[in-house]
């Protein structure tokens, strides 16, 4: 780790309060490369930087204070939050194989108030000539169906007797 003062002077407790705060950046288990602090005073604005490399990837943040303590405290959780944000990356990243197999959908039935009972069935899929073939002969009949050249939820209702209409929802 490499502390750099601009117009300021390190003092050995200013530097044992950024190694201190730094050290809870360990529980996240990454390993932190080129690890450069640079603090300054500007007027009486205390700022801070950090830049660092984590798994070849470079990651940088700034803070800025009135208060030298709390610009320190503030940059190392700007710091936790990209690392966090980093790490998710890489775990979403690791198992597309989970998100990408679906499993097909049970009808689930809740009981919601007042006694109603919600029943949400399998879509099936299919073409427009299959959703006719199921679709009742009663005027207000509906079956809803995934497309299959398009894979948008529709739903075909019967008008009347020779009347049917497509919804695309």
């Amino acid at each position: 780790m490499k502390i750099t003062g601009r117009h300021l002077v390190v003092t050995p407790a200013l530097r044992q309060h950024i190694e201190s705060r730094f050290e809870r950046l360990a529980r996240y288990e990454v390993k932190l490369s080129h690890l450069e602090v640079i603090l300054g005073v500007s007027k009486l604005q205390h700022s801070a930087e950090v830049v660092c490399t984590m798994q070849r990837r470079r990651i940088q943040a700034k803070a800025s204070t009135q208060e030298m303590y709390a610009t320190i405290d503030q940059l190392v959780d700007r710091l936790g939050v990209q690392i966090r944000k980093q790490k998710e990356r890489q775990t979403d990243h690791k198992e597309p194989a989970k998100r990408s197999v679906r499993k097909s959908p049970r009808p689930v039935i809740r009981k919601e108030e007042e006694d109603i009972e919600v029943i949400r069935p399998v879509r099936a899929v299919l073409t427009l000539e299959e959703a006719k073939g199921r679709l009742d002969p009663l005027p207000g009949s509906l079956v809803v169906f995934t497309a299959l050249s398009s894979g948008k939820l529709q739903i075909l209702q019967r008008i009347d007797r020779d009347r049917v209409v497509l919804i695309d929802p």
